[in-house]
């Protein structure tokens, strides 16, 4: 079997968004790229204020949908959203449950790396000077370090978030979720990588690194480069094949 490829693989960093919302428009069309919403319930600090670049599905449909723009556009609650693609042929009824998932942010590595160290941490116990068991000793959490291709720091108007501003939750992340459970710990998001083999049936692969906090941001001009180091407030990767 074919070794890893960067290449062939596509990261991702990701917020905690969860939550809900009622479709209360009558009669959705087919190719309507709007809908009216009531019955908001979402895990941000304005519960029914929905976040542009939110990410949703529908019920019996795997197409996820990304928010464009919502009325009112600064105020809550929010009784219209925007959204890519069109309904398509079988739109929504009133009354069925919009669900919302993780915003997202793709991330281009160029010539740059991403890699993660798991540690373990063990007491050697000695008999009279002599080795004699093992004690678990604390855990530690997961290493990241990545390097990421930039044009800009911060996100311009019309443009799509950039890493620095998912990182630091700001400007036009700065309705990113979270990925950490509990809402009194510093902001946090999930790395995701997701290994698409080329050939073969071979089963994709897709690595979490969750709960991600970066630690320094080395920028480097000359190379367009961002390199980005922290840690997870977990002791290893999740991977899953699917």
């Amino acid at each position: 079997m074919a070794r890893i490829e960067l290449r062939d693989c596509t990261i991702r960093l990701k917020d905690g968004l969860t939550g809900t919302c009622v479709v209360a428009e009558a009669a959705p069309g087919a190719n309507d790229t709007d809908c009216d919403v009531n019955t908001i319930s979402l895990n941000t600090a304005d519960t029914d204020l929905i976040p542009v670049g939110a990410r949703f599905t529908r019920p019996n449909n795997t197409t996820v949908y990304v928010v464009t723009a919502r009325t009112p556009a600064a105020t809550s609650p929010t009784t219209n959203i925007t959204f890519t693609p069109a309904w398509g042929s079988s739109p929504p009824a009133q009354g069925d449950t919009l669900t919302f998932t993780s915003q997202q942010l793709d991330i281009k590595v160029g010539e740059g790396n991403l890699t993660y160290t798991e540690s373990k941490e063990y007491e050697y116990l000695l008999d009279r000077g002599n080795l004699d068991t093992v004690r678990e000793g604390n855990e530690q959490p997961l290493d990241v370090s990545l390097d990421f291709v930039y044009e800009f720091v911060t996100t311009g108007t019309g443009e799509a978030v950039t890493p620095v501003d998912a990182l630091k939750r700001q400007n036009k992340a700065a309705e990113w979720v979270s990925s950490s459970a509990d809402p009194c710990e510093p902001y946090a998001v999930d790395i995701e990588i997701t290994h698409s083999p080329p050939c073969g049936s071979a089963q994709n692969e897709v690595t979490t690194l969750p709960d991600f906090r970066y630690e320094s941001l080395e920028f480097n001009l000359s190379d367009a480069v961002i390199s980005v180091s922290g840690k997870c407030n977990v002791s290893e990767a999740s991977v899953v094949r699917q």
